[in-house]
Formats: structure tokens, sequence, C-alpha cells
């Protein structure tokens, strides 16, 4: 178990804390008991051609970049020695193993094996409830380029792109496009795709350097621009952040990702009919407790020690997508066995900061429906609908609980 550490939200002061449940050594989870378990971890790093008559039109021979770190990022109910907005460190151990050079066009033939050596005794804590796995490049400061052949007219022609125009960069792959083995080991696939990279840019139109194609700030720079912009794209991660030599930085997550969420009318609250307890969390925390129970597709949440917060009893709901400027409509109905003020908001898993709204609701003793509409203030796929229901020492019930794109 690791040592305490108080996490700002909000609302205020955030600790998940250390009292004890019935049926999870995991403090504070009690509903549906998440599965949460350790995972053991590889990597493997590749080049990507794809198919068709374009595959062969770039060849890279070399692609280098310097790796500084791989990270886990999870949701965590305990206490927690680290910024969770930073991830748990998975490698290196020690700093002085950092950073690595990873020649992704030189490992046709390696196997996951040799990567597991190279990194050592790799695992993800069980204490999480895993979101991301994230690796941190940058280029390599003695040959910061990419090297290879590009077919013109042809002929396979010599070219060189400079990665001056980057500073590091982030990938981030979110969960479930991690390959899980049935032991429940999890592969990190990096995987460049050059069809990515350069489809739909006329590089049979770059001009020579003697023999050799150039792209960088003096040669083919509108080319050069576009691959600069598309390079990080190019790895097919989740999510990404990207730093750029000029100062300027990116923090998206792939455009065909957000459009799986970028539906109307889809209800993001999965069993908000309460069927069971599954994909529901309870946090008891900082002198508050309570206990639950389902039952007619209601959920019962009993609060015999309120604490002093709002939060020291939380009803969470995780995963909850957020697209930036979307508009959503919560509903829920709920009871409250004697009038008791409620804090609702959707935050973040890892800051807790509010990324959409918070609103305080008074529950009463009588079944009440209520709506909320507001506007997503980011892209997020992990934030979480919380019911904050500390400070009041009662029972609430709550039942058809949904979120809806509207817009």
């Amino acid at each position: 178990m690791r040592f305490g550490r108080f996490l700002q939200g909000a609302l205020g002061v955030y600790a998940f804390g250390l009292m004890a449940c019935t049926s999870s050594e995991h403090a504070g989870i009690e509903i549906g008991n998440p599965e949460v378990q350790a995972h053991s971890f590889s990597a493997h790093f590749f080049v990507d051609y794809g198919f068709g008559d374009q595959a062969d039109s770039v060849q890279l021979d070399g692609l280098k970049l310097s790796l500084s770190k791989i990270s886990a990022y999870s949701s965590y109910y305990i206490y927690v020695s680290f910024d969770a907005e930073d991830g748990l460190t998975l490698w290196p151990d020690v700093a002085s193993d950092a950073p690595m050079t990873i020649a992704f066009t030189e490992d046709s033939t390696t196997t996951i094996d040799d990567w597991m050596r190279a990194f050592g005794d790799i695992s993800i804590d069980d204490e999480g409830l895993l979101k991301e796995i994230g690796a941190h490049f940058a280029p390599v400061a003695l040959a910061p380029q990419v090297t290879g052949t590009l077919k013109m007219a042809d002929k396979n022609v010599p070219f060189v792109f400079s990665l001056a125009g980057l500073d590091s960069f982030e990938l981030r792959y979110m969960q479930d496009r991690l390959d899980t083995a049935e032991n429940g080991e999890i592969s990190l696939m990096v995987r460049f795709s050059v069809p990515t990279w350069t489809e739909g840019l006329s590089m049979t139109m770059s001009a020579l350097d003697g023999d050799t194609v150039r792209f960088d700030a003096l040669h083919n720079t509108v080319l050069w621009d576009s691959l600069t912009a598309r390079f990080v794209e190019a790895f097919r991660a989740s999510h990404y952040e990207t730093y750029f030599a000029n100062g300027t930085s990116e923090d998206e997550y792939a455009e065909d990702l957000l459009d799986r969420y970028d539906v109307i009318d889809s209800n993001w609250v999965s069993n908000g009919t309460f069927v069971n307890g599954d994909d529901w969390i309870l946090v008891r925390q900082l002198g508050g407790y309570a206990d639950s129970s389902v039952a007619n597709n209601t959920m019962t949440v009993n609060v015999t020690y309120p604490g002093p917060y709002s939060y020291s009893v939380q009803l969470i709901h995780e995963d909850i997508p957020l697209l930036k400027g979307r508009k959503y409509k919560l509903i829920f109905t709920a009871y409250a066995k004697d009038s008791a003020n409620v804090t609702v908001r959707i935050g973040s898993y890892s800051t807790y900061d509010t990324e959409a709204f918070q609103k305080h609701v008074t529950m009463e003793p009588i079944w009440r429906s209520y709506e909320f509409e507001y506007t997503a203030l980011v892209d997020d796929l992990f934030a979480r609908l919380e019911f904050n229901l500390g400070k009041n020492q009662t029972k609430y019930q709550f039942k058809d609980v949904k979120i809806y794109r509207i817009d």
C-alpha cells in the first residue's frame, strides 16, 4: 500500500480513504467491485507500410526515437504517492536506465520477449482501474531525422526528414486498444503507419538536393511542415500530447476515436437502470461511511456516517465521454429519506477538476426527476459522474440515470 497523498479538486481536498470494505481490499470500492488486477506488460515497436499499390512508395531505413518513460494512467480509490495526472511510471525503475533508443526499422524480427528483457520485469499494479498506457518519446539528439527511400519516376530516391520541428511527444493508447492475452498480459504495440504519415501528399513532386530529397526548414518546407504536423498522428495512438520546437503544443484524441463518441441521442451511462451494481462505485472517505444495495432497478445508498464533506461519500460512474463544445443532458430520478443537499458534477478522474458542470440539488422524501443540460468544456473520454452524498446522515435512492448528447 502506498503512502497517502491528498488530491486537490474543484470541490476541495480529495483523498481516497483507507476505510476498509467488506468485500474488497481496495478502499472505497463497494458497488460492483470493479475488476482490478495486476497485469504483466510488454512492448513492441515497428513500422507499418499498409497494403496496396502504394505500400512500397515510401520505405524507411532509419527511424530511431529516444524513449524516456512508459506510464500507466489509472483511476484510483486509494491513497497514492504520485500525481494521477502524471501517471504511474512503469519504466524506468532506475532513472539511469532512460532514455533508451528505440530503432523502429530494426525490429521486424524482434520478439516481444526481447523487449521484456530490455525493460525488465514490468507489471501494472492492481490498485487502479487502467485507462491508458503512455510512451514518451523525443528525437534522438545525435540523429534527429528519419531516413529512407521515396519512389520517384520508378526510381528509389533517398530522402532525409528532419525532426527539428519536434521537441517531444507522448503516445497514449486506451485500454481497449491494447492487446490483452488470456493470462492478462498487456502488449503495447507502437507502430508507425507510413500511409497515415504520407497519404495525400505530393511526395513525388519533391525537389532534389543533389541526389537526395530533403524535408527540413530549407528544403521542401511546405511538405516538411505537413509531415511534421502528421508525424505523431502516424503512430495511430488513441490520444497524444505533442510539444513542438516552436514552443506550441497539442493535446488531442485521434479523430476516428472521437467520432465513435460524436453521436446524438446515445445514452452514455451504462447500467443506468441498475440491473445490478455493475459500473457504479461507492467511495467512502474522510470520515464518511455508507453501504449500498440494488433491488427493483433502484440503487440505495444508506449514509450512516456522513463525514464533514459532501465528497466524504460519493456514488460514481466512470468513463462518461465528453466532447468539447457538445451539449448534453443528464436525467435521473432520486429520493432522500430526509431532505438533504447533494452535489452533482462531472469531472476528471485524474485532476478532479470540473469538466462539464457542478450543481447543488435538494433531494426530498419524494421521488423526483432531475434534468440538467450542460456543455462539455474539454475532450475527455474518461470523465466521471459524481453524486456527492456526504454531510447528511440519510438514505438516498436513485433510478433511471441517463446522459444524452442533445445537439
